[in-house]
């Protein structure tokens, strides 16, 4: 089972039968800032004949503006963009956007930027990732954004104090910063990189018809070291010279076309997943391949596989165009579905690999799950799902998670699945929940429930029941629809007419003593909650709903992110990075006042302000019944924060003092 904290709930990955919802009382502590110079984008790699381009996009991006780079596979654009980011001592955050949500990728920023601070993962929702990332000012480094993706745009809206530094094959900036189209390598750089693919220095003799050879692939890196790795398994320069002149693609067929068994068997694994990175492990599981790392290793060497990291794969989209149609053998796809959840069962096991290796496979698992639904492979599609919903939940990829789901429940429907369904139904009620849609919430579970209840599914069905009872306000009674039932509504006339009633009864004491007594001094305002102006605590994003005995207000279910927004504070000294307190719990047993951010990351919990003085008439007036007045009472949980005029002082950073506008939610 694993754990993730989100606001003032506790979510837990059971078994088999979904995720758990529960009240934590854990403190949220502030997340640590990885050591720069660690990270994917640590290590810059070996760049050759881009110095001009490595110095442009230097001077914009101290200048404060932003930097793209375009252009066709093959030019050596996640090359460039690695080596920018591993040199002039910034700190960066490096990220592939491929297919990912804005959301997601907001959290694959917080996650190379952040070490976490606790056992327990924490969940921040949108607002607090975008803060967390915009503290440390870093380089955003975006790798292989698709055409026509707003992200970009997006991100340089939300991320004012960051640059940003883009690879994609169009331009997605739409004018704002430089856009350089990316060509070739200059012709003495693209030489010395096809002797180093080649392994041995060229004799005079063969410079010329090698120099040809390098105008035919137009200089293009990939193909450069294709035409390499040719050459040294035998094929002569002149053939591949008039190859690539009729169309540089003839090289990716001429490489495929002399691959061994395991190494075409890799290949199609990889192509079945195009475009995402995986580790070896996962090819060898999904194609059942023994030595699959050396395979791939032998690929990349080819110049047909990248390998951006040491143990992470991938086939670009482009060359999966080129490969389209060749005769790879195949690569059965409910067989590698099979394989890859077994593998995955062992790695949660412990019995084979480990989970870390299995939660890196997390995008070949969603690729593989849409080439499933192309096929009409509704089968393979359910269980691919379940991989992958489970997978997207560890590694805090939320927005995925839900896409996912969702076509699990459409593929469980289709071939009348319906313990799956229920499955599915039951991690949208989740997902719905903490994207605080409580009424969508409760529908699902519902839903769930009635198929689990159907099915014999005693142990779901309890889950499902409780996860029911943990969404839906206090006083409404579960039922087909969200709101409250009749008898409730009846309830809740009776109570709002006895509060009027007592209403008129003080406004006719009132008058009573206004009439007989002098005027006194004008009485003070009533004690209540204050307004959140000046405080440092969260405002809540749950919902507010009535105390059917007092009529006073009450803070149902967790906000909708349950998190302080620390990282808005102007922050002074070396602090680590921003601090982010819990959302005040709301359990019935207690009243929880919003807490108010302490050095430590800690929530404290500030002293009430005494009610200022308060003077009344002479004349005793009768005592009226339980009025509608919103002041806070002990037998009631409510959730009253008190600011103080000033922030806490603190003896690590100063803690600015808030506007309302500075509220984190």
């Amino acid at each position: 089972m694993y754990n993730i904290l989100y606001g003032s709930s506790r979510i837990t990955l059971t078994s088999g039968s979904g995720t758990r919802l529960e009240r934590s009382e854990s403190l949220l502590r502030d997340p640590r800032l990885r050591h720069q110079g660690s990270g994917p984008a640590a290590a810059a790699p070996l760049l050759l004949g881009r110095e001009q381009e490595l110095a442009d996009a230097w001077r914009e991006v101290l200048a404060g503006r932003p930097v793209e780079f375009h252009g066709p596979c093959g030019l050596g654009k996640t090359t460039l963009l690695r080596s920018i980011a591993g040199s002039g001592g910034r700190r960066s955050a490096f990220v592939r956007v491929a297919g990912n949500p804005l959301e997601d990728v907001l959290q694959l920023l917080v996650d190379a930027l952040y070490l976490p601070a606790g056992r327990e993962p924490v969940k921040y929702p949108r607002p607090v990732c975008e803060r967390l990332v915009n503290h440390p000012r870093p380089l955003i480094v975006l790798d292989e954004v698709p055409p026509g993706s707003r992200i970009p745009r997006q991100l340089s809206a939300a991320l004012p104090d960051c640059v940003l530094l883009v690879g994609s094959e169009r331009p997605v900036l739409s004018g704002s910063g430089m856009s350089l189209l990316l060509a070739g390598l200059p012709p003495d750089p693209a030489l010395d990189l096809f002797t180093r693919s080649l392994g041995r220095p060229l004799p005079d003799a063969e410079l010329p018809p090698v120099r040809r050879l390098l105008e035919a692939v137009r200089f293009r890196p990939l193909h450069i070291r294709q035409a390499a790795a040719l050459v040294r398994a035998g094929h002569p320069v002149e053939t591949l010279t008039r190859a690539a002149a009729r169309d540089p693609r003839e090289l990716d067929r001429l490489s495929a076309g002399s691959l061994s068994g395991p190494e075409r068997e890799a290949l199609v694994v990889l192509a079945l997943a195009a475009g995402t990175l995986v580790p070896g492990n996962w090819v060898s599981a999904v194609g059942d391949i023994a030595y699959a790392v050396q395979s791939l290793v032998s690929l990349h060497e080819r110049g047909l596989v990248e390998r951006p990291e040491e143990d992470r794969f991938g086939l670009p989209v482009c060359l999966k165009e080129s490969l389209r149609g060749l005769s790879l053998g195949a690569v059965s796809l409910s067989a590698g579905v099979n394989g890859l959840a077994d593998w995955l069962d062992g790695a949660v096991r412990g019995d084979v690999h480990g989970l870390t290796d299995a939660l890196e496979g997390v995008e070949g698992v969603v690729g593989l799950l849409g080439v499933a639904f192309e096929q009409g492979e509704w089968r393979a599609a359910v269980r691919l799902a379940k991989i992958a919903e489970a997978a997207l939940f560890v590694v805090l990829r939320w927005q995925q998670w839900k896409d996912v789901l969702e076509k699990g429940e459409e593929a469980a429907r289709r071939i009348g699945d319906r313990a799956s369904e229920a499955l599915f139904a039951h991690q949208l009620g989740t997902v719905a929940y903490v994207e605080d849609r409580p009424a969508d919430a409760q529908v699902l579970l519902r839903h769930a429930l009635r198929l689990r209840e159907d099915l014999g599914d005693a142990a779901g069905a309890a889950l499902t029941s409780a996860n029911l009872e943990y969404v839906t306000p206090s006083g409404a009674v579960p039922g087909d629809g969200p709101g409250p039932t009749p008898r409730g509504w009846v309830r809740r006339a009776v109570l709002w007419a006895a509060g009027l009633l007592a209403a008129v009864v003080a406004i006719v004491a009132a008058r009573e003593a206004v009439h007989e007594e002098p005027p006194g001094p004008a009485p003070g305002p009533a004690p209540g909650p204050s307004a959140p102006g000046g405080s440092a605590g969260p405002a809540t994003g749950g919902q507010v709903t009535r105390d059917p005995a007092t009529g006073g207000p009450v803070t149902r279910g967790p906000a909708s992110s349950g998190l302080t927004g620390a990282a808005s504070h102007t922050w002074g000294g070396a602090s680590p990075g921003p601090s982010l307190s819990p959302g005040a719990s709301r359990s019935p047993a207690r009243t929880s006042p919003s807490p108010s951010p302490s050095p430590s990351g800690t929530a404290a919990s500030p002293s009430p302000r005494p009610s200022p003085p308060r003077t009344s008439p002479p004349r005793t007036s009768p005592t009226p019944s339980p009025s509608l007045s919103p002041s806070p009472s002990p037998s009631r949980t409510t959730r009253s924060p008190s600011p103080s005029p000033s922030p806490r002082p603190s003896t690590d950073r100063p803690w600015p003092s808030h506007s309302h506008d500075d509220e984190l939610w």
